[in-house]
């Protein structure tokens, strides 16, 4: 079967813990974790939601998914991957050309998921002001990450006081430099004026592959769509 949330049973097994210590005492929350950029521009989208939550979003994705293989012959299993249904492309190919048809799967997959209730933290940075104001910038990853981090902690702190959350990311090569950095925020806390040791995440941070989690798609559905907002200038999509 295919997975479409990671359990927090999984999580525990990682880092070494009973899966009981997870389930019962604090993990409620989880945030996917996806990027999107240019070479100006670097945006993350983290969404946000409970167990419940996260399960009504793989049953209306599943739904989607059936539609679209009746209506196109795409794989049942396919990847909501924001690029690729919209350039029709890999396994999207039967949309290439058909731009009405693939704007309507890209709102069904967001309308899916405002209606199951995940919330998005959108977090940008433009890159060449950046590299004016700073002799040596860090990554651009790092900084956007690290200020994600903290919009996640604040909403937890804020909205969900006692509860922790897990933060799954997508895959990426520098991914264990982001576990390193993060283990360093919850010692001496994040840098900055909004300096925080993000007490309400779960450490580490678990990196997945993006056709694991919807979770993770939907993150990706966001932040493509924050960057297009923000960056695009041309009609075609």
């Amino acid at each position: 079967m295919r997975r479409v949330l990671i359990h927090p049973s999984d999580i525990a097994s990682y880092i070494g813990v009973p899966s009981c210590f997870f389930e019962y005492r604090f993990l409620v929350f989880y945030a996917y974790v996806d990027e999107s950029y240019t070479s100006e521009r670097y945006y993350i989208a983290a969404a946000v939601g409970d167990p419940a939550t996260w399960e009504c979003v793989s049953a209306r994705l599943g739904e989607i998914r059936e539609r679209t293989h009746q209506e196109h012959g795409t794989p049942l299993d396919i990847e909501f991957h924001a690029d690729e249904l919209m350039n029709g492309r890999k396994a999207w190919k039967p949309l290439k050309g058909k731009h009405r048809e693939a704007i309507g799967i890209y709102n069904a997959v967001l309308d899916a998921a405002l209606s199951c209730n995940v919330k998005f933290v959108l977090r940008g940075l433009d890159i060449q002001r950046q590299h004016a104001r700073y002799k040596y910038p860090h990554h651009p990853h790092t900084v956007v990450l690290g200020h994600t981090l903290e919009r996640l902690h604040e909403r937890m702190r804020d909205y969900h006081s006692g509860e922790q959350l897990t933060v799954i990311a997508d895959e990426i090569a520098t991914q264990e430099q982001h576990k390193t950095q993060f283990e360093g925020y919850q010692l001496w806390g994040t840098p900055g004026y909004r300096s925080s040791t993000l007490s309400t995440i779960v450490s580490p941070i678990t990196f997945a592959p993006s056709h694991s989690a919807d979770g993770l798609q939907i993150a990706d559905f966001a932040a493509y769509l924050h960057r297009r907002r923000s960056t695009q200038t041309e009609v075609h999509p």
